[in-house]
């Protein structure tokens, strides 16, 4: 027992270490991984996503780079389409007429709200009404307000040049990128020498660019280098489709947009992709591994927890008496509110790598500093949600999940109170209750139909249950006591019906067991005359022998020896039936002693060596030890080793082997340890008899009762045992017999040290 402690022990130690890198590991997943993504997004500004560097081997076949193509042609239609020119912006042409008349009505309402106050706000009311809806006071405030508007169109307008300004400038400086637009009209380009009067061409575009990639769209077509349609990500493949398309919705059949990326430009975006994917697979494999061994640390704790002790019992805490939903919601709070806190803290310390700098470096002591409170507040999160995750699964493992839930507790408080209600009273009681409760029921609109088809589907349930009862209590009334109603349910007529089967049950019983106490006492009668008979009848007639050819007879000496034998075996049979009928009251007394029941079994074989020697058996102990000691009579328990040999001695087949274990057993759950003696031999007769009634007095294996004894052996060794507080067993299989006997041990020092030897 100690042995297997200290491995329980041991087992829990692992349990705890496993927890804490279990934590640490999934923390590291989380940081490693939120670095990965940091390392794919923001370097250099390339705004690279996890899936260009996973799946994109060079920059030219990334998400990224087809979305360059997207945002140029949006930033050089917005140009060229929308506001076209610095002339068109400053005529007012690119003003939108529903934003200018929001403006003047904003103005309206400033004014109203200024001379809301004594004669001037009954001048402007009576002037230009309360509201901006009505068509000439609104035109009105515009024409007295005239200036003001013309200021608000002007400030408009110069918002349009600042976009239209620093939208060329967001495409002129991006080194190595070249650009021609035209509407047919207007020209925006950061080529040199290009005007409206010298126009572009495609072929002589695609000369200048030969090295690049490049989009051109003319005549409402589109000619693009690398198509998406060929890119390994499915989610941008349609995307030429959508670029075209918003080509095509200008509607002006002179639009030509010529834009290219030059070689220079390229290369500076593939240098930064690659140094992405460097320093993200740098920390990728970190991340899978430590998810890996996140993962079988976890299902070790799933394992483990809430396992049983050496004595079978589970492991219960005071964490596992929260009730089970607070249990759920402290779990989904670290998971959703720790997640997010961890999230935040974790991604504003990324803010301080070096990344954003401009420089590839290790990290830096600053990132360190505000990385720690994210890690220390992911493991706090982490440690509280798996502890209630393993609390839930030692409820699961113990069956307590839903027992510990407090809707479970309410709901079973509920049902239990209508339950004792119910069932705390009489039938009438019942009958009473179930018809309020229908009359309440049915008194509703909408439970009036339910209450109807209840009543349908259960009242021919409970009158064929009444008929079957009937016709039970009728077949048993008539001697069938064998017949059973079927019983489907826990309601009274089933409860019943149930009454009435056990009643017919327990009869049937009475009747078998009166059967064979009857056939038992006439076996009785039987076989103690045949006993008695036997060695009277052989007594008679040498006596009659003696008295007719006289003492002085050559043969009255062989008449004395054999009347000798058989009054002797009449004693015997006598103290025998004397010895059962103690045995069996319990009248013996009994003295409870330390025994060593091996030495006593070498004792009955030495005392029987000419029997055995007789027999030609051979008799074969199994013992794992020198001393089986045990509490028992010793007198009494002699007796019993010398009935159970005696047994094998007269049954067993001639020049067999006949086994005597020793064994012993373990106490659990409070229970004393015992010694087990197992007696095996094979019978040198066909047993046709059960092992119940092998043990009845007066029984023998041969039916033909031609081998000395009296068929009390056993059943006088089965009541010794039990007067000892043993325990004694017969079973039979074919021709093999064994008997069985248990009884309470008794270790001493040295026995329970050369156990400890031996189990370590």
């Amino acid at each position: 027992m100690d042995i297997k402690s200290r491995r329980y022990n041991q087992s829990r130690a692992w349990s705890i270490l496993t927890f804490i890198l279990c934590v640490a590991f999934f923390i590291g997943t989380l940081t490693t991984g939120a670095i990965a993504l940091e390392s794919a997004s923001g370097l250099h500004g390339t705004g690279l996503d996890t899936q260009d560097v996973l799946y994109s081997s060079s920059y030219k076949e990334s998400m990224s780079f087809q979305w360059e193509f997207e945002e140029k042609t949006s930033e050089i239609l917005y140009l060229i389409a929308d506001l076209k020119s610095e002339e068109n912006i400053k005529s007012g042409q690119t003003l939108s007429q529903n934003y200018v008349e929001s403006r003047i009505e904003s103005l309206f309402y400033n004014a109203l709200w200024n001379h809301d106050r004594g004669d001037a706000n009954e001048e402007f009311h009576e002037k230009y009404g309360e509201s901006y809806d009505d068509p000439s006071a609104r035109e009105l405030f515009k024409a007295d307000y005239a200036d003001e508007i013309e200021k608000i169109k002007e400030e408009l307008i110069m918002d349009e040049l600042r976009n239209f300004v620093r939208a060329k400038e967001r495409l002129d400086r991006a080194e190595g990128f070249l650009y021609y637009a035209t509407d047919g009209v207007n020209t925006v380009t950061n080529l040199k020498n290009m005007t409206a009067d010298a126009p572009l061409d495609s072929s002589r575009f695609t000369g200048m660019t030969e090295k690049g990639e490049y989009l051109i769209f003319e005549n409402d077509k589109m000619i693009k280098t690398s198509s998406s349609a060929e890119a390994t990500n499915q989610h941008i493949r349609d995307q030429d489709i959508y670029l075209e398309e918003h080509f095509r919705n200008q509607y002006n059949p002179e639009l030509k947009v010529y834009f290219a990326f030059e070689e220079s430009y390229l290369a500076d975006k593939e240098k930064a992709f690659q140094e992405s994917k460097e320093e993200v697979l740098k920390w990728i494999p970190i991340a899978a591994i430590c998810a890996l061994l996140t993962t079988i640390a976890f299902i070790y704790l799933i394992v483990m927890t809430g396992r049983k002790d050496p004595e079978g019992n589970r492991p219960f805490y005071r964490i596992d008496r929260i009730f089970t939903e607070l249990q759920l919601l402290i779990i989904a709070g670290c998971l959703f509110g720790g997640g997010y806190l961890f999230g935040v803290n974790l991604f504003d310390s990324m803010n301080y790598h070096p990344y954003h700098f401009g420089s590839i470096t290790s990290l830096n002591t600053a990132m360190l500093v505000q990385l720690g409170p994210a890690v220390l507040v992911g493991l706090a999160f982490a440690s509280a949600g798996l502890l209630f995750i393993l609390s839930c699964v030692r409820n699961l493992k113990a069956g307590r999940f839903m027992k510990n839930s407090l809707v479970y507790r309410i709901l079973g408080g509920i049902c239990s109170g209508i339950r004792s209600v119910y069932r705390g009273g009489s039938v009438m009681r019942r009958v009473v209750l179930i018809a309020l409760a229908v009359c309440i029921l049915s008194a509703t609109v909408f439970m009036a139909p339910v209450v109807f088809i209840l009543i349908l589907v259960l009242a021919p349930r409970w009158v064929r249950k009444y008929e079957e009862i009937r016709k039970g209590v009728n077949e048993v009334k008539n001697g069938n006591l064998t017949y059973k109603i079927s019983v489907s349910g826990e309601g009274e007529l089933d409860k019943l019906a149930a009454d009435i089967n056990e009643i017919s049950a327990a009869s049937s019983i009475a009747i078998q067991n009166e059967l064979k106490n009857q056939r038992l006492k006439t076996d009785l009668i039987s076989n103690v005359s045949h006993d008695l008979k036997t060695p009277l009848t052989s007594i008679i007639t040498y006596i009659d022998l003696l008295k007719t050819e006289g003492l002085d007879s050559e043969n009255a000496e062989q008449y004395l020896e054999v009347l000798d034998q058989k009054s002797m075996r009449l004693k015997k049979l006598t103290e025998d039936l004397f010895d059962a009928a103690k045995a069996s009251s319990g009248a013996i007394p009994v003295r409870l002693e330390t025994v060593d029941l091996l030495s006593l079994i070498n004792q009955g074989l030495g005392e029987m060596a000419a029997g055995i020697e007789a027999s030609g058996l051979d008799f074969i102990i199994n013992a794992k030890q020198e001393k089986y000691y045990v509490r028992a009579d010793g007198q009494l328990l002699w007796r019993v080793v010398e009935n159970l040999l005696w047994n094998v001695l007269k049954y067993a087949l001639p020049g067999s082997r006949v086994y005597i274990d020793l064994r012993e057993s373990a106490g659990i759950n409070g229970k004393d340890a015992q010694v087990f003696l197992e007696i095996k031999n094979i019978s040198k007769t066909g047993l046709n008899i059960n092992a119940e009634e092998l043990m009845e007095r007066f029984t023998r294996g041969d039916e033909s009762r031609t081998t000395e004894g009296s068929g009390l052996g056993l059943a006088i060794a089965k009541d010794l045992v039990v007067l000892q507080n043993g325990w004694f067993e017969i079973k039979i299989d074919g021709d093999l017999f064994k008997a069985v006997v248990m009884l309470p041990q008794i270790r001493t020092e040295e026995q329970s040290l050369q156990t400890a030897d031996s189990e370590e």
